[in-house]
């Protein structure tokens, strides 16, 4: 996939989904259908396992990247998508695109997945995949990143799942002794 150049979320009632649609500098518009349960996942495992790619590394802290991340982690990461959102310009009208490689109607995102990409520290590859591993993968920043959160869930809170409140009350991260 060429340049990421913009994503937009909606929630359609009919479908009971949200509709995720990213585009390229090429044009290309990829659609994805989050279910409810897809949201859940990300909200909770997904949100809290990738953490510790969502903050900024500090050089003046020890800080190692782990697929678990503790508490701290977490909240740290919670508030630097805070900060990015409020640097957001969420006003801007979202540009179609012209050609659609996931098809027209989307395709239903059943798994996701985050790992380095190798183009550099703080670059990791944020995968969607559908049925028999179809799917797209882009190129994410931490800024990117907790934006993608953050649109996610802004939608979320527009639907009557009510996922954010059931998420606000579970612990980021617990230990099973």
């Amino acid at each position: 996939m060429s340049a990421f150049a913009q994503f937009d979320a909606g929630y359609n009632l009919q479908q009971d989904r949200i509709l995720l649609r990213i585009t390229n500098t090429d044009g290309e518009e990829f659609r994805l259908w989050l279910t409810r349960r897809m949201c859940a996942s990300l909200l909770t495992d997904f949100k809290t396992k990738t953490s510790s790619y969502r903050v900024k590394k500090d050089p003046s802290r020890p800080h190692t990247q782990t697929s678990i991340a503790g508490a701290e982690t977490v909240m740290q990461a919670d508030f630097e998508q805070q900060a990015v959102a409020q640097s957001q310009d969420f006003t801007t009208k979202f540009k179609p695109g012209t050609s659609f490689p996931l098809g027209e109607s989307g395709l239903l995102a059943e798994k996701l997945n985050l790992q380095p990409n190798g183009k550099g520290e703080g670059v990791h590859a944020l995968s969607f995949y559908g049925a028999d591993d179809k799917g797209m993968t882009i190129g994410v920043t931490v800024e990117l990143f907790n934006s993608i959160f953050e649109v996610i869930e802004r939608i979320i809170g527009r639907t009557d799942w009510g996922l954010l409140e059931a998420t606000a009350n579970r612990p980021p991260s617990s230990t099973l002794q």
